[in-house]
């Protein structure tokens, strides 16, 4: 009676032991479930992000300039560099440092300009127009063997170029308003522009 009794008796373990069975297959497939579910989300919006990205056309090129001409105030010849950073994507708005270096007779003067550029037609090129401030380094003046001074003013602009292949072709009109004095030098210039990338959307 008692080996049958006790070979009838509830043992506890096994009941737990398939308990912890159980619940560890759970935990596994729900684990499987969460991954088969975010893998495809992720690879999709990932595809999804790629043909986006192909869609949105690239930045407007950063430029690299060079530029001569005349300054009918000064009468001397110009040469300059300068670059064209687009601040908005299409490229209507534009920042434009450049540096003139002005031939005179037995001398030379030199114009540091911090610009600003409206270009209605962006990389596409066409008319554009706008101003900023200059710093002339001048000799005008001053007496043989006096120091240069340089002159602050405003500049204001106005222009229009057009692609030709891989560069760009660009005529502009400059006047600057120095102060502290009245001369106020404006010069016309003919420049090619080379910009560091291609302007189309990648392919």
């Amino acid at each position: 009676m008692s080996r049958s009794a006790s070979s009838n008796q509830y043992n506890p373990q096994k009941p737990e032991r398939h308990c912890i069975v159980s619940h560890r297959t759970v935990r596994l497939i729900t684990a499987l479930a969460a991954t088969l579910l975010v893998v495809p989300l992720a690879v999709d919006a990932q595809v999804r992000r790629g043909r986006q990205v192909e869609e949105v056309p690239r930045w407007a090129p950063v430029a690299v300039g060079l530029k001569a001409g005349w300054d009918s105030r000064a009468n001397g010849e110009i040469l300059g560099g300068h670059v064209r950073i687009p601040l908005v994507r299409a490229g209507v708005f534009e920042l434009l440092p450049s540096l003139e270096a002005v031939f005179l007779r037995g001398a030379k003067e030199y114009q540091y300009n911090v610009d600003a550029a409206w270009v209605p037609g962006g990389v596409r090129g066409g008319i554009f127009a706008g101003g900023g401030v200059g710093w002339r380094d001048s000799v005008i003046g001053t007496e043989l063997g006096n120091p240069r001074q340089m002159l602050f003013g405003f500049n204001a602009f106005g222009g229009g170029r057009t692609n030709l292949g891989p560069v760009q072709i660009e005529f502009l009109l400059r006047w600057t308003f120095l102060n502290d004095t009245s001369y106020q030098p404006n010069s016309a210039s003919l420049g090619i522009n080379l910009p560091l990338w291609r302007a189309g959307p990648p392919r």
